[in-house]
């Protein structure tokens, strides 16, 4: 499946950057376009490559994950929650705060 060369902009870089909430300096940009241009180009590579040079193996190669037997079995809820989870408020597990802890904005 052949694709058109997409080409990687400043602009498509800050708009990334922008929806990432990453702070890239204006003196970095460039070299950011140039590493994003080369990933998507190694993209359209693969995207090149006919589905047909997989050969029929690759039909085997994706075979369905066999099932297993649904069981019901106990979760020790509480019990549970108290060995993964040491720090408690309210009856609830805490956990560090990854989103919106600041700096990097």
């Amino acid at each position: 499946m052949a694709s058109e060369r997409r080409t990687v902009t400043l602009g498509i870089v800050r708009k990334v950057a922008q929806l990432s909430r990453l702070s890239l300096p204006e003196e970095e940009l460039s070299r950011w376009t140039e590493q994003l241009g080369r990933i998507v180009s190694y993209i359209d590579q693969i995207e090149a490559i006919p589905e047909s040079a997989n050969g029929d193996a690759a039909e085997d190669a994706f075979s369905p994950t066999p099932v297993r037997d649904d069981e019901p079995r106990p979760g020790y809820g509480r019990e549970a929650l108290g060995r993964n989870a040491p720090r408690q408020f309210r009856g609830f597990g805490v956990v560090p705060r990854v989103v919106g802890a600041g700096g990097g904005e």
